[in-house]
């Protein structure tokens, strides 16, 4: 596993560039939250020139609650999901920001992109035949980490968000594309630097649960 307080680090340092780029796209950063899962120890930010802070969560209860969490406590007009471990960088968001546009959601999309393990590339393929089977139309990528939201839009979506773990992107892309609302898929740059926090053996089953379950509720 990597180290969460490090990776922290190293993304705070990159937020002052982050946020020129932003502001070029025509985007003001408000905050950065940095949802803690449980971790142990809690985790410690050192203060930068934009307002951060670690949202802690007592127990670990998975991806989907923690960004679930951070979402509904956002306060800006769109917020952007991106792991700590910036697989992909923080840049990579002026390419979501041009697509923005009506959408409910931007997703960072890895499909056929270079720098991706062959077994994590394999594992997405796989994937993608429970998720269409779920109802999911149209999209190559599901589980990239690298997401912009239209929080007035999604606000809704997220209080209604019901799975936890880490097939939460499933439901959320479902819940959008039954609404009526707006998805582009955006291909992104992708290092994958750090191990996953996906266990295979652990978590497949559960996401291919989760999913089915969201395929039997409609």
């Amino acid at each position: 596993m990597y180290n969460a307080p490090d990776l922290a680090a190293r993304l705070s340092a990159h937020l002052p560039d982050f946020k020129k780029v932003a502001f070029n796209c025509g985007y003001d950063l408000i905050e950065a939250i940095f949802a803690d899962d449980g971790s142990s120890p809690p985790l410690v930010l050192k203060q930068c020139s934009v307002h951060q802070y670690a949202l802690r969560i007592d127990e670990n209860r998975g991806k989907g609650h923690a960004v679930r969490k951070a979402a509904l406590a956002a306060r800006g007009e769109w917020a952007l999901m991106s792991d700590v471990d910036e697989s992909a960088p923080l840049l990579e968001f002026a390419r979501l920001a041009q697509s923005a546009g009506n959408a409910w959601m931007v997703c960072g999309s890895r499909w056929k992109r270079p720098g991706v393990p062959f077994f994590r590339r394999l594992l997405s393929t796989l994937f993608r035949l429970p998720v269409r089977f779920a109802g999911v139309r149209g999209i190559h990528d599901s589980q990239c980490g690298f997401k912009l939201f239209n929080m007035e839009k999604m606000r809704p979506i997220f209080e209604a968000q019901k799975i936890n773990r880490f097939a939460f992107d499933v439901e959320l892309l479902l819940a959008v594309q039954r609404a009526g609302g707006t998805i582009v898929e955006v291909p992104i740059e992708w290092h994958g630097r750090h191990r996953s926090s996906l266990n295979v053996m652990r978590d497949a089953p559960r996401m291919l649960w989760d999913v089915m379950k969201l395929r039997w509720k409609h």
